[in-house]
């Protein structure tokens, strides 16, 4: 085995500034150094005392909203105290109560779900001490420490590598290349194959390493500071709550003030009109918006958690919906990270892989293979779970595979006895093995760098035959390995040479192909970016990866067809207007970017007013992935920075889940959007009576505990169902949501407060008087009239309101098109919420215990049937909206 061991004048530098040497510190100098430069760990995640997370539960705008209307209801009661306003108040408080503590628990479970994630850094390392070699915790490793790692070690630290033996390293978690970085121990300390980083990975050799940088100073520790940094916007949803909350809020206030005027001009008392301000303003508060929506959202995450995706946030569900961009790494997201054959080239003719009768139809196939298997030190190993598993170097592995799906590795190599092998060398750029045949023969196989392997060929294999290989056929070879490498594929020859010594050099071998590797796209991802392309999603592939090789699976899974590249060095000479502009090509693919390029990008398509979308799993995609509107990290391969910055976590790494996340998070705003325009409907029905009773001398129809009983009993159950209807079948056949368009318009409030509300509180005055009428009442009688009767006309007036939102809650599963055919899809909590209400109605007004809080009582059949007709009504006038708006009456569309 060769090694590599370098001591230049450059060396000696580096060992002189960190007063170090080859043999590591001292004990005593790396105890002082721990307390100089702090314990090599970073804190990914900072995690949050349960109080402080109970707590923040509260201080959002709606629950304060909530909170305020307790109090005001408080202080109604404490002015007329027997009306029922701490009924409301309490009711209020314990909202916002039960809410916190849904969501809270959802939160709660979340952390300590990232709590598991959190192994990244490596728990113990191997480092020279005085000379000697110990097993330290990987906290106590300073900058002069020797660190020594071996294949399969995560590197922990930042260094230099001043020993190596056939050191190839893992970086796509920093870079998002793919293809492993071969690092040698050379002079030029600051060359980058020289250079280490913390966080990547051995896949084969072994070095020793003069650490420079460890902890927060590390690459990986500013990487994952630079995105504790960056600043998160509010989701698209928290903004549409928070406009919701402003808008309801001044419609409250002002309804309120206006009837506290009416009131003191018709001549009632200050405090009698200040009450019943008070009842309008709270009466207004939907209080059963908030646990309903809380419950969408989390009913939506588990969902989505039985698709294998871990919601940090709950509110980010819908963000997905909203999602107009998905920026993508490369490696690792729309890849496996890990490479395969893709191509051969045999017999001058291009072999598609994956087309296996066209590769045993080639005469050069089984010579390919076993070339493959033999010129190969990948190991084959059974796991526990008694699967098979092959290690080594990916290039290696990836032909082991190859070969075993074809014959089987390790059946192959078995029909051959090792005699002798000569490892990769960086100088010579090949590799070869000498076996010997059953027929006893010497078998070289080689395998190496195009230039390499070709330049010592004397002969083909062609056509079955073994026949001189001419200049020109060299120069066509050649060309035909620049052509892979052009299309992003990664290039070794094969070759071989019958021998008469077991260590004989390669100086006359045989051609016999190409093999072109590549780190293949997932399966489920063309799949899932043809859906995006038909939900009007637009991708951009964000790599560090190298331009041919981010084009090519670009292509290759349609995102691009004409691809215009841009590099980091590109975007280093761009001003925020250019990048602007450069955004607005559809073609554009980036490649060999910077982490804080990224960022760069990703605030670009923000000040576009884009909703974006970040998906990675590598250190270098945290800070973006903490600045998009949502961010996606991959759970299995991602990093604990990542998973940190992300909103989202995809446990099993599967690119298509979030197609099925944004359907979700777009049937999670239809939902919201029909839920919030059925509960602000009975707004209207229950705001009248107060108003009625201000201003006309008439008993009031309805008592705050009624009130209560709607938006916290008989309005929960169908406004759930609402946010459980399943997506639409269209829901990924329609363009994204404008960023402008609003959860609650105008036009909601049209169809709330205007139409289906009115109505609503007509039926019921109408049946409320008729009862009053028909009991011998007198208009202006406010005092005089029986308390059964009153009891009858209060109750029907509520169990009208019910009955009505029955037909409203059926007319809301649609927007503009007709519910009708809706009637025949069962959704299991609408109809347990109609049936509730039903049973609700008839239990409160013939069940004698229930009459006093309640204020009911038994009314005729009469009524009842009068009542029946209520949702029928509501129903009609709902289909017929509909049909304006979809002739073109825009102004009446929800």
């Amino acid at each position: 085995m060769q090694q590599e061991t370098w001591a230049g004048e450059r060396l000696a530098a580096l060992y002189r500034s960190l007063q170090t040497s080859a043999a590591g510190l001292s004990h005593a100098d790396a105890r002082d150094r721990v307390s100089r430069y702090g314990s090599n760990e970073l804190v990914f995640h900072h995690t949050r005392s349960i109080f402080l997370m109970l707590l923040d539960e509260f201080r959002a705008l709606f629950p304060v909203l909530l909170m305020v209307a307790g109090g005001l209801a408080f202080v109604a009661d404490y002015l007329s105290a027997g009306e029922g306003y701490n009924l409301i108040g309490m009711a209020l408080l314990g909202v916002v109560v039960l809410n916190a503590l849904v969501s809270f628990f959802q939160n709660y479970k979340v952390e300590k779900i990232m709590m598991g994630f959190l192994d990244y850094i490596p728990k113990s390392v191997n480092v020279s001490r005085e000379g000697e070699i110990i097993n330290l915790d990987a906290k106590e490793l300073v900058p002069g420490d020797a660190l020594l790692v071996q294949e399969g070690d995560k590197i922990s630290a930042d260094g230099v590598v001043i020993e190596s033996e056939q050191m190839l390293v893992d970086e796509s978690v920093l870079t998002g290349e793919s293809v492993p970085a071969e690092k040698i121990a050379s002079d030029d300390i600051i060359a980058p194959g020289t250079l280490v980083f913390s966080g990547a990975m051995v896949v084969k050799g072994n070095a020793r390493i003069i650490v420079t940088h460890t902890g927060r100073n590390s690459k990986i520790g500013k990487i994952s500071e630079m995105s504790q940094t960056v600043k998160a916007d509010l989701t698209p949803m928290q903004r549409e709550l928070k406009n919701f909350v402003h808008k309801i809020t001044w419609l409250a206030l002002v309804i309120g003030l206006v009837f506290f005027i009416v009131g003191f001009v018709s001549g009632n008392t200050f405090w009698t009109n200040l009450v019943f301000a008070i009842g309008i303003i709270v009466a207004n508060v939907p209080e059963g918006l908030l646990p309903t929506v809380t419950l969408a959202l989390t009913q939506a995450s588990v969902r989505m958690s039985k698709h294998n995706a871990v919601i940090k946030n709950i509110l980010c569900v819908e963000t997905l919906g909203s999602t107009t961009v998905i920026c993508t790494d490369k490696t690792g997201t729309l890849t496996r990270n890990q490479l395969h054959v893709e191509k051969l080239y045999l017999d001058l003719k291009d072999v598609d892989a994956e087309d296996l009768d066209h590769f045993h139809d080639n005469r050069a196939s089984q010579t390919a293979l076993e070339i493959m298997a033999l010129c190969n030190e990948a190991v084959e190993s059974v796991q526990n779970n008694h699967e098979k598993e092959i290690t080594g170097d990916p290039t290696e592995v990836a032909m082991a595979n190859f070969a075993d799906r074809l014959e089987g590795y390790e059946a192959i190599r078995s029909r051959f006895t090792p005699q002798h092998s000569r490892p990769f060398d960086p100088q010579t750029r090949y590799m070869t093995t000498t076996h010997l045949t059953q027929g006893g023969s010497l078998f070289l196989t080689a395998k190496g760098a195009s230039e390499a392997i070709i330049g010592r060929c004397q002969s083909i294999h062609r056509e079955g035959f073994i026949r001189p290989l001419a200049e020109a056929e060299k120069a066509h070879l050649l060309e035909q390995a620049a052509t892979y490498s052009r299309q992003g594929l990664r290039v070794l020859a094969l070759a071989y040479q019958v021998v008469d010594r077991p260590e004989q050099e390669p100086d006359q071998l045989t051609f016999v192909g190409l093999t072109a590797f590549v780190d293949p796209p997932r399966p489920e991802v063309p799949a899932a970016v043809a859906a995006c392309k038909t939900a009007g999603i637009r991708i951009i592939v964000m790599s560090g990866d190298q331009a041919e090789t981010v084009v090519y699976i670009a292509r290759r899974l349609g995102i691009v067809e004409q691809p215009h590249v841009i590099t980091g060095e590109d975007i280093e000479t761009m001003s925020h207007d250019d990048l602007i502009n450069v955004l607005k090509e559809k073609q554009v693919v980036f490649a060999r970017i910077a982490p804080e390029q990224k960022l760069n990008i990703v605030d670009a398509l923000k000040s576009m007013d884009e909703v974006v979308a970040m998906t990675g799993d590598g250190v270098n995609d945290a800070p973006a992935l903490k600045r998009a509107d949502i961010g996606v990290a991959m759970g299995k391969k991602g990093t604990d920075v990542a998973k940190e910055a992300s909103d989202i976590i995809l446990l099993d790494d599967n690119f298509a889940t979030i197609v099925r996340a944004i359907e979700q998070g777009r049937a999670v705003y239809d939902n919201i959007k029909k839920f919030i325009t059925y509960i602000l409907t009975s707004n209207v029905p229950e705001i009248l009576p107060f108003v009625a009773y201000v201003l006309f001398p008439i008993p009031l129809p309805m008592t705050v505990v009624q009130i209560l009983a709607i938006d916290l009993i008989t309005d929960m159950l169908p406004a759930i169902g609402l946010g459980n209807e399943p997506p639409e079948a269209d829901i990924m056949q329609r363009p994204p949501r404008r960023r402008q368009e609003r959860l609650v318009s105008y036009k909601t409030f049209i169809r709330s407060y205007g139409i289906v509300g009115p109505v609503e509180a007509l039926l019921s005055f109408a049946v409320f008087f008729y009862i009053l009428h028909s009991g011998g009442w007198s208009y202006g009688d406010r005092a005089g009239v029986d308390s059964i009767l009153y009891a009858q006309a209060a109750g029907a007036f509520l169990v009208t309101i019910i009955f009505s939102q029955v037909g409203n809650v059926l007319a809301c599963r649609t927007n503009r098109q007709s519910a009708i055919p809706y009637l025949k899809r069962i959704n299991s909590w609408i109809v347990a919420g109609v049936l509730f209400e039903l049973s609700f109605c008839v239990v409160i007004v013939n069940v004698p215990v229930f009459h006093h809080f309640f204020t009911t009582a038994p009314f005729s059949i009469e009524i009842w049937i009068t009542i029946l007709a209520a949702p029928v009504v509501v129903f009609i006038i709902e289909e017929f909206r509909k049909l304006l708006v979809r002739r073109g009456v825009e102004i009446l569309a929800a």
